[in-house]
């Protein structure tokens, strides 16, 4: 079922693929990938309208994060209920308790028998980096093992 954007999207989505493609050749490098000339305008489920009106099945969801779908009404309820606490914080600044009560949860998840401790973190690269830098301190050896023609992020340290 193609489901009509809301009008404020409807009225900033004037644009076409290849006009807005233009644009982003000449306001980002090109070290910034993109697989398809396809730019979006809403989603629901895993499905998305370009900015054309086409609705495409969204198989990449977020690469691999979106496993919900987009705008499921409990994880919408669940964003609205931390903004209205506070929208974001840095843990390393200012703690919380959610991000404890996480790592705790995370904590009996994980199998085996020995301590365990959780790190939260935004990006792949960031939690190649530190496992690459946990294991070092661990092992006290400087060689890691490692796939090669695998994407393990942007950052110095995982390319």
């Amino acid at each position: 079922m193609n489901q009509p954007a809301p009008e404020f999207i409807q009225a900033a989505a004037k644009a076409t693929n290849a006009a807005l493609m233009a644009r982003r050749q000449s306001a980002l490098p090109r070290g910034v990938s993109q697989s398809h000339a396809v730019f979006i305008s809403h989603a629901s489920n895993a499905e998305i309208w370009d900015v054309e009106g086409r609705r495409h099945i969204d198989f990449a969801g977020g690469i691999a994060v979106l496993n919900t779908g987009h705008s499921h009404p409990e994880i919408t309820a669940a964003v609205q209920r931390q903004v209205d606490c506070f929208s974001h914080t840095c843990f390393q600044v200012v703690a919380y308790e959610s991000y404890v009560e996480l790592a705790e949860k995370l904590n009996v998840l994980a199998p085996g028998a020995a301590a365990k401790k959780t790190l939260l973190l935004s990006t792949g690269a960031e939690a190649v980096e530190n496992a690459v830098k946990i294991a070092r301190a661990h092992t006290r050896r400087p060689g890691i093992i490692a796939f090669g023609g695998s994407f393990h992020g942007r950052t110095n340290l995982t390319m």
